[in-house]
C-alpha cells in the first residue's frame, strides 16, 4: 500500500514546500519571501533615488532595505550564520552567490556614495566628481542584479514549470522598479520634514503608469505561458486561478496591486488637486507594495514539481 501511494505521489505534480509562507518550516520558510520582497525594492528604490531623481533620504532608506532587511530574512531563513556564508561560494555557477555578492557590492558602493552627505564630507568624492560617478555606477549595476537575481534563481528551477521561464526575472525587475518609485514617493510624502528635497510628483505618477502597464502585460503573459505549457504548469494555473491562492493572486496581485493602482494613476493625471493628489499617491504606493508582495507570493505557491514518471 505504501509503495503505491508512494508511486502515485511521483505520478502527479507535487507543491514546493521550501520557499514562502505556507512551506514546512512556516515563519521560516516565509522569511524567504520578506528576503525577496525586501531586497528587490530596497534595490529599486535606490535606483530610482539615485539615478532617475536625486533624493538621497530615500536612496538611504533603500540601502537599510537590502542591508538588514533583506541580510536579516535570509539568516532567518537559513536558520545558522555559517550557511549564509557558504552561499557566496560559487559565484560561476549559482545565481544565489551572484545575487549575494552584488547585495553586497550595492551595500558598500551605495554607502560610499551618500557617505559625503551625511557626516563624510571628507571624502574625497561628491556626487558631481568622476570618482562619485564611478562609485554609483558599480552601486546601480549591483542593484539591478539584486533586483533580477531572485529570478533567475527560480527560472533556473528545471522541475518546477511555472518558474522555469525568463519571464521570471523580468517580472522580478519590473516589480522592484515599481516597488522602488512606490517607496520613493511614501517618503517623500511621510519625510518631508526630514529633507529639503522637492519630489516632482508628476514624475513619479508618469514612470509608475509606464510601470504599471508593464506589469499588467507581463501579468497576462505569464497566465498565457502557463494555459499553453505542460500539465503541471497548467495545474500550477488552476492554483493561481480557482484554489486559496487565487484570494492573493487574483484579489491582491491584480485588482488591489496593478488594477486600482492604474485607475488611481489616471485620475491623478487628470488633474487632482495637490491635496487630493498626494492621498492618491500615497494610497497608490500602498497597493501597489501589497500588490508586489502579493505576486511574489502566488508565484512561489504556485511552484509544482513535475512528476518523476
Amino acid at each position: 500500500m505504501a509503495v503505491n501511494y508512494s508511486k502515485e505521489m511521483m505520478c502527479a505534480p507535487r507543491q514546493q514546500l521550501e520557499w514562502g509562507f505556507g512551506g514546512r518550516r512556516k515563519l521560516r520558510d516565509g522569511a524567504l519571501l520578506m528576503a525577496l520582497f525586501l531586497g528587490g525594492i530596497g534595490a529599486g528604490q535606490f535606483v530610482v533615488s539615485t539615478w532617475l531623481i536625486d533624493y538621497k533620504l530615500s536612496a538611504v532608506i533603500g540601502l537599510l532595505f537590502v542591508a538588514v532587511g533583506k541580510s536579516v530574512a535570509h539568516l532567518i531563513y537559513l536558520g545558522r550564520p555559517e550557511r549564509f556564508l557558504r552561499l557566496f561560494m560559487r559565484p560561476k555557477t549559482s545565481w544565489i552567490s551572484r545575487g549575494l555578492i552584488a547585495m553586497i557590492a550595492l551595500v558598500v558602493f551605495g554607502a560610499a556614495y551618500l557617505a559625503p552627505y551625511y557626516g563624510f564630507g571628507w571624502l574625497p568624492w561628491d556626487a558631481g566628481s568622476d570618482l562619485g560617478r564611478v562609485i554609483l555606477g558599480i552601486a546601480v549595476v549591483a542593484a539591478f542584479v539584486v533586483m533580477v537575481y531572485d529570478g533567475f534563481v527560480l527560472a533556473s528551477c528545471k522541475s518546477i514549470t511555472s518558474w522555469h521561464t525568463m519571464l521570471m526575472p523580468v517580472m522580478f525587475f519590473t516589480y522592484s522598479i515599481a516597488g522602488g518609485v512606490a517607496m520613493t514617493a511614501l517618503t517623500s510624502l511621510l519625510g518631508k520634514g526630514l529633507s529639503s528635497v522637492a519630489v516632482d510628483v508628476d514624475t513619479l505618477v508618469s514612470l509608475d503608469s509606464l510601470l504599471l502597464g508593464a506589469m499588467i502585460a507581463f501579468v497576462v503573459f505569464y497566465v498565457i505561458n502557463l494555459a499553453t505549457s505542460d500539465t503541471t504548469a497548467k495545474e500550477s494555473l488552476r492554483t493561481l486561478l480557482m484554489r486559496r491562492t487565487a484570494i492573493v493572486f487574483i484579489g491582491l496581485a491584480i485588482l488591489a496591486g496593478l488594477l486600482v493602482p492604474m485607475a488611481l494613476a489616471l485620475f491623478h493625471q487628470m488633474g487632482a488637486v495637490a491635496a487630493i493628489a498626494n492621498v492618491l499617491l500615497g494610497a497608490s504606493a500602498l497597493l501597489e507594495l501589497c500588490g508586489d508582495i502579493s505576486v511574489r507570493h502566488s508565484i512561489l505557491k504556485a511552484g509544482l514539481h513535475a512528476p518523476v514518471f
